[in-house]
């Protein structure tokens, strides 16, 4: 700082004269006075002599420079505090005010002080004239700097980097004025992004122009440049995406980020415009390569800080939880992971990988969160169990690989929560159990039933040659009906472990619920109710299922009141309105309703009661409900429950009825001879075959039989040829190592168009068994059956 000459003077006090400017003070009152005013002045000042020794330094100097003012006087300003201020420069400038009598401002020194450290001072220096004597006095003052220096160091390289980032900036940035928010000024990323020939050119143009009409949404895009606008100086900022146009009339989408500046008191707007045209071709090629997420990430890792926005928005929307952990803790988690350990991002980030783990879990993995298997290689994918933040158990996949990270060793992870995967891995595994079970139980099923036939027949046969309602007549009904019962086992494993069509067929509700309810209560404590209204409609179903559904919901309420009790049954007609709460077809139906005095079941399990699996029971199979409601929707019908824990269940069904009433009889009818006939029985099992035959001897008819399908046509064609034809031929579906129902039926059409047949199967899941009038087939026969079945049956198709 060069010296400047001061205009003004020093303004006359009168001390030489010993008259002080100060009202009532005498002159050395008055040198008091002005001491004490020096000595009281914050900034350190100094006074020296025209030797440059101090004659005077007031208290601010001696506490900042962190010397005592005894060990100043008579010293040489040079010589102060370890010669602080023997500064060439400074040197040079004192000497040449005391030859030339002039003042300075505003020298600046660096001086490391013992108090307060390195400072910089801005000096000042006056020349004082004494009018009583020839000596000139020289007075320094001090002022620190140090602060305002920073500022503007702070100032200048702010500036400086502003617009070093302003003029190499990769993003557009450019400056929009009120009113028209016409452009006013962009830097060289802006003259490039919008291929314009220099900044003269893109201020020239009008903002509308560098964009197309319309925008993706279909808005206007004037319009909605309006309101984005408006909305960036309502908020302060808005940051949205876009559809710009260069010059040349490309288009390309961008992000923008609107940010409202102050300027001279002016609302200005700064533009930050950046060209995603790479980052959406990424995205669309990750929507198709998702999977390959993990190889992605570290293959990108290397331009990060090119891309850092792009792959910060590909990691926060992944699917998998993605993490880097190093040093014993999470260094990054992004949202996903968040969301699925359900744990805030700053307390994740300060667990250790173990915290997370089920117990049984922690020997798999060590402290790096990879698992131990004995080898020093990072296993690739590994499976373990977390217990989440709000206590939940939960199996997740994860894949990892090892990378540097800031340096250090670190692991990169992605996890993927596999605990449905897991569930249906599980009950797959249950299925193809209940598969392997199907299996077994379609061959008992076959050779169960055909027995059962043979029972079943000869014990309805024998029915017959008895008087009705004499004690060997009671003692036959119930046989038959135990051996009809008997036939439910096999069909119900089937229907658990396979389920299978309905095998329709006009159906007494009231019979088959008090058969199905008395037989799953027999033995036990628990007894049953029953309210069935007299007109109770039949309805067209599966009775078999049915019967199983009732036995099913029977023996639930029975293990709901193991110490014994009492279940209500009812049935009655119905009618369900249009839009009706069941959400099933407006019309008739016939509705039941099975309610006991149980334990009930809690509201937690209720909307779960009827899923595959679901059970309460230690011993339960979690199918029994779950198949009764796959039978009921089969039959195009509803089933609902209504339960208090400790206060019963009820539990009620609803089954479309269209048909008048069937007449419940308490005794059946016994078979009736009819007219005759000659019918053919097709079956490999001798004993089905002669039971088959004798019943039908019994109904007047004449019969013949074969083992399998050539022997049925053989002889088919024969009797045709004699002019005999058979009235019906009854057909066994599945004959091992031979020719079954549907294939004989085949060739039977081909001879005679108008063959009247019957199908018959102890097991089959076959379509021809629910749909057998599509085949050809005048009647289905289910093994077992009765004689009074057979009857019924043979009239029916033969219009006796």
């Amino acid at each position: 700082m060069e010296p400047s000459e001061r205009k003004e003077q020093l303004p006359d006090t009168g001390m030489q004269c010993g008259v002080c400017p100060i009202d009532g003070l005498n002159a050395e009152e008055c040198i008091d006075f002005f001491k004490s005013m020096v000595a009281a002045i914050t900034e350190p000042i100094l006074i020296l002599n025209s030797e440059l020794k101090c004659v005077f330094a007031n208290k601010s100097f001696s506490e900042m420079f962190g010397i005592e003012p005894s060990n100043i006087k008579e010293v040489s300003v040079y010589d102060i505090g370890d010669k602080l201020l023997d500064l060439k420069g400074l040197r040079d400038l004192l000497e040449e005010l005391l030859s030339i009598h002039r003042d300075f401002d505003g020298y600046e020194v660096n001086l490391k002080l013992i108090n307060i450290g390195e400072r910089t001072m801005s000096l000042n220096a006056t020349d004082v004239h004494q009018r009583s004597n020839s000596e000139r006095l020289l007075l320094l003052s001090f002022f620190d700097i140090t602060e305002q220096k920073k500022a503007e160091r702070i100032h200048r390289l702010n500036e400086k980097k502003y617009r070093s980032l302003y003029e190499t900036s990769r993003d557009a940035i450019m400056i929009l004025e009120p009113p028209d928010w016409s452009f006013t000024a962009g830097n060289p990323a802006t003259i490039k992004m919008f291929v314009c020939e220099n900044e003269a050119d893109f201020t020239s143009q009008q903002p509308w122009l560098l964009s197309p009409e319309y925008q993706p949404d279909g808005q206007v895009s004037g319009l909605k440049a309006k309101e984005m606008i408006e909305r960036a100086i309502e908020d302060g900022s808005n940051y949205f995406e876009w559809t710009h146009k260069r010059l040349n009339g490309e288009e390309f989408p961008a992000t923008v980020l609107l940010s409202r500046v102050e300027l001279k008191g002016k609302a200005l707007l700064q533009a930050t415009v950046r060209d995603i045209t790479g980052r959406k071709q990424v995205e669309d090629e990750l929507a198709t390569h998702r999977f390959h997420l993990e190889e992605i990430v570290v293959e990108r890792t290397a331009k990060l800080k090119e891309s850092e926005e792009k792959y910060r928005t590909l990691v926060e929307q992944s699917h998998d939880g993605i993490y880097i952990y190093g040093n014993n803790r999470f260094l990054f988690v992004n949202d996903r992971l968040c969301d699925l350990m359900i744990y805030p991002r700053d307390e994740l980030l300060k667990m250790e990988f173990s915290e997370l783990l089920h117990p049984d879990d922690r020997c798999m993995v060590n402290d790096n969160g990879i698992v131990v298997e004995g080898v020093s290689e990072i296993p690739n994918v590994f499976t373990v169990r977390l217990i989440r933040g709000d206590g939940d158990l939960r199996h997740i996949e994860f894949s990892i690989r090892s990378f540097t990270y800031s340096g250090e060793d670190a692991i990169l992870g992605v996890a993927r929560d596999i605990t449905i995967l897991k569930k249906l891995e599980d009950e797959q595994k249950k299925i193809e159990k209940l598969e392997s079970l199907g299996l077994l139980a379609g061959g008992i099923a076959h050779d169960f039933n055909n027995f059962l036939t043979a029972i079943m027949g000869n014990i309805s046969l024998a029915r017959t040659m008895v008087e009705p309602g004499s004690d060997l007549y009671e003692i036959l009904t119930s046989s038959e009906h135990a051996a009809s019962q008997a036939s439910n086992l096999p069909r119900q494993l089937l229907t658990f472990s396979m389920g299978g069509d309905p095998v329709k067929s006009l159906e007494s509700i009231a019979r088959i619920l008090r058969n199905s309810a008395d037989f799953a209560l027999s033995g036990s404590s628990v007894t049953a109710e029953y309210t069935i209204s007299d007109d109770l409609k039949q309805v067209i179903v599966d009775g078999e299922q049915i019967g199983q559904v009732i036995s099913n919901i029977v023996i639930n309420a029975k293990q709901a009141m193991p110490g014994g009790g009492r279940i209500s049954i009812s049935a009655e007609n119905t009618r369900m309105p249009e839009n009706n709460p069941a959400a099933i077809p407006a019309g008739q139906y016939v509705s039941i309703a099975i309610k006991d005095d149980g334990c009930g079941i809690e509201k937690s399990h209720l909307s779960r009661v009827f899923d595959p699996f679901f059970t309460t029971k230690q011993n339960g199979t979690g199918l029994g409900l779950a198949t009764s409601y796959s039978i009921i929707r089969k039959h195009n019908g509803y089933i609902k429950i209504e339960t208090e824990a400790g206060a019963g269940s009820t539990f009620t069904i609803y089954i479309p009825s269209d048909q008048p009433s069937l007449t419940t009889d308490t005794q059946e009818p016994g078979p009736e001879k009819l007219s005759g006939g000659k019918v053919l029985v097709m079956d490999d099992q001798e004993l089905v075959r002669e039971t088959v035959m004798t019943m039908l001897n019994r109904l007047g008819y004449e019969v013949d039989s074969a083992v399998d399908g050539t022997e049925t046509i053989e002889k088919y064609k024969a009797a045709m040829s004699n002019t005999e034809p058979y009235t019906a031929v009854i057909l066994d579906l599945t004959i091992p190592n031979g020719m079954g129902g549907m294939e004989t039926m085949e060739e039977l059409r081909k001879m005679d168009p108008d063959v009247t047949a019957i199908v018959s199967s102890g097991y089959s899941n076959a379509p021809v068994m629910a749909d057998y009038s599509m085949y050809g087939f005048a009647g289905v026969m289910m093994k077992p059956y009765s004689i009074s079945q057979l009857s019924d049956l043979l009239r029916e198709i033969l219009d006796e």
